[in-house]
């Protein structure tokens, strides 16, 4: 008997990164952001930190342009927590992330996502042991 993902999808993303399937449940993922910067990031930065710092120079003169660095870690940060909350399956709770760093901690992940939706739905966990 062949397997089937649980969604297959009609539709499809725009402006998708990545195409993928999740490796545990085997539903087709897209993931709409990059984990490093695009040249429109780097543009923003830009922008943000000439502001920032043009309204900081007469305080502090020219040292204020040092912002730089402050914004470009603010980005850095938003980009990749943005990234990091499309990349855990909504369907199974893998997170491909917390696999590469430590496995146990991606197995113990996916049985509390398990352990949550048997929590809210209770048939959840019904169906899936008369299937099994």
């Amino acid at each position: 008997m062949k397997k089937r993902p649980l969604e297959t999808r009609v539709y499809k993303y725009k402006n998708k990164n990545r195409n993928f399937f999740c490796p545990l449940c085997r539903t087709e993922r897209n993931v709409q952001v990059s984990p490093k910067l695009t040249k429109k990031n780097v543009r923003q930065i830009s922008l943000t930190s000439l502001m920032l710092g043009g309204l900081l120079f007469p305080v502090v003169g020219v040292e204020s342009f040092c912002v730089f660095f402050l914004v470009w870690g603010a980005f850095e940060l938003a980009v990749r927590s943005d990234y990091k909350k499309q990349v855990p399956c909504p369907h199974c709770g893998f997170d491909a992330t917390w696999y590469k760093r430590d496995v146990k901690v991606a197995r113990q992940k996916v049985a509390e996502f398990w352990a949550q939706k048997q929590v809210a739905n209770p048939s959840v966990s019904e169906a899936a042991t008369k299937q099994a």
